[in-house]
C-alpha cells in the first residue's frame, strides 16, 4: 500500500499544483523537501521514515539533479543513493512533472519573485530530469490542461486506494 507520493520535476513544471490538490483530495500532509545545508543521506531516510501519508514536493532526486546542473559533487554516495532509490520504489508513488520547454519557460517568465535557478539553465535541468528520472518507476504528468490534471487526480485515486 502506498504511504508517500513524491512529486518531482523541473522548476516551473506544475508540481505546486499537483502537490496541492492531491494533498486535498487524499487529506494527507504535504512538506517540501526543497535542499537545506547538512547531511542530505541522513535527512531523507529521516523524512522519508518519519512522514507517513505525506504528499512530498521534491525528493532526494532534485538533489542529484541539481548538484549536477551546478557541477557539485552528488551529496550522495552510489551505496546511498541506491538505497534511497530502493525506498522510493517500495510503497511510493512518484509523480515526474514535465512539461514541453516552451510551457516551462512562458511559466518562468511569469512569476513575479527571482528564482535560484537561471532561465538559461531551465532546459538542461528539464533534460538532467528525464536523465536520473528514467532509473526510478513513475507516473508521467505533463502538466498540460486541467483535464489532464483530472485523469492524474483519477489514477492517483485508484493507487492509493
Amino acid at each position: 500500500m502506498i504511504k508517500r507520493i513524491i512529486i518531482e520535476g523541473p522548476d516551473c513544471s506544475g508540481k505546486s499544483t499537483v502537490v496541492e490538490r492531491i494533498k486535498n483530495m487524499l487529506h494527507w500532509d504535504s512538506k517540501s523537501l526543497h535542499h537545506i545545508e547538512g547531511d542530505q543521506f541522513e535527512r531523507y531516510l529521516k523524512e522519508y521514515a518519519n512522514n507517513l501519508n505525506t504528499v512530498f514536493d521534491r525528493s532526494h532526486i532534485s538533489e542529484i539533479v541539481y548538484s549536477i546542473l551546478w557541477n557539485r559533487a552528488n551529496p550522495f554516495s552510489p551505496d546511498e543513493q541506491k538505497m534511497l532509490n530502493d525506498i522510493c520504489n517500495n510503497k511510493v508513488l512518484i509523480i515526474f512533472v514535465c512539461p514541453d520547454i516552451e510551457v516551462i519557460k512562458s511559466r518562468y517568465l511569469n512569476r513575479k519573485f527571482e528564482q535560484q535557478i537561471s532561465f538559461n539553465e531551465l532546459e538542461k535541468s528539464r533534460e538532467i530530469f528525464i536523465e536520473v528520472m528514467g532509473k526510478l518507476p513513475f507516473l508521467l504528468y505533463q502538466s498540460k490542461d486541467y483535464e489532464e490534471l483530472d485523469s492524474l487526480l483519477k489514477s492517483v485515486r485508484e493507487i492509493i486506494n
